[in-house]
């Protein structure tokens, strides 16, 4: 696999609408933005979602409490304001598309804030009732039944303690695999369950019939949020700026780098692209969060 992309990317500013319909529209070919493409982004998206029937990516802005879309011709726009949270930092992670159309997000919280939101399509949004609040969450997941899964770690005594659980949207959330450090990355394939372990530097893997099942499958280093890429690949974002390749055989590549801190990954195999949001982690000389959208050929 090899990346397509010139050393440097333009930088286009794309308004924030207030837009909060989900319809499916399927942008004209001529439209298909391939990139290579840096949109600057008026919030900090962090964990994105490609859906290929809509041809909607949706992002989840870690700065402002609120789903955005991007779509081709359209630019980025307003999906839903989350429901208003404590004074803490609810700090957006991954989200999830169930089949119906509801976007499931999972907030941060610090220790002291955590939960987990969604919004139906129609745009009114809620909170899943019941869920301890002192879990930080990052990750979540559907698999191809329907299921949720989510990653979450508490600190005690300034030791992490990590978990990814089965969620529902009535309000349980039942441990399934435990004895994990920071789980970030969430994310099932077919009958396999992969989670990215940032503290560890590991991906491990997992059958879904019976996730506790862990074995490691690739090492790297600071592993983000996880997504499916080309030719059942994964693909994860790294703290030093690179964009990575997992391939079946756990062997690790760089797809591409000079990113600020790539976080969301996801793939719009049809189009042969890649989203990226890239968190600009250095406020010290201004701060600018991108997603950028990549070509890239098998």
């Amino acid at each position: 696999m090899r990346i397509l992309f010139p050393a440097l990317l333009g930088m286009t500013l794309a308004a924030v609408g207030c837009s909060s319909s989900q319809e499916v529209v399927t942008p004209d070919e001529e439209l298909v933005e391939r990139g290579p493409k840096t949109i600057a982004v008026d919030g900090d998206p962090n964990g994105l979602w490609w859906d290929a029937e809509s041809a909607t990516l949706f992002m989840a802005d870690d700065e402002n409490n609120r789903v955005l879309r991007y779509r081709d011709g359209e630019g980025i726009s307003l999906v839903a304001n989350l429901p208003v949270t404590s004074a803490d930092s609810p700090g957006l992670g991954a989200l999830a598309r169930l089949t119906d159309g509801t976007l499931v997000v999972v907030r941060f919280g610090g220790g002291t804030a955590g939960d987990i939101v969604y919004v139906r399509p129609d745009g009114s949004s809620a909170v899943v009732p019941n869920l301890p609040p002192e879990r930080r969450r990052i990750g979540i997941t559907v698999t191809k039944d329907g299921q949720l899964l989510d990653g979450y770690f508490v600190r005690n005594n300034n030791v992490n303690v990590g978990s990814v659980a089965r969620l529902t949207l009535e309000g349980t959330e039942q441990e399934v695999v435990g004895a994990l450090v920071k789980p970030v990355g969430v994310l099932a394939v077919d009958d396999t369950l992969y989670i990215s372990d940032q503290i560890a530097g590991k991906v491990y893997r997992s059958p879904l019939s019976n996730p506790s099942q862990l074995v490691p499958f690739a090492t790297l280093s600071s592993p983000d949020l996880l997504a499916q890429g080309p030719g059942d690949t994964l693909l994860t974002g790294s703290r030093d700026g690179t964009v990575l390749s997992i391939r079946p055989s756990g062997e690790v590549s760089v797809l591409a780098g000079g990113f600020q801190q790539p976080h969301g990954i996801a793939y719009d195999a049809k189009n042969k692209r890649i989203f990226v949001a890239d968190h600009d982690g250095d406020p010290t000389n201004g701060t600018t969060h991108t997603l950028r959208i990549l070509p890239i050929a098998e």
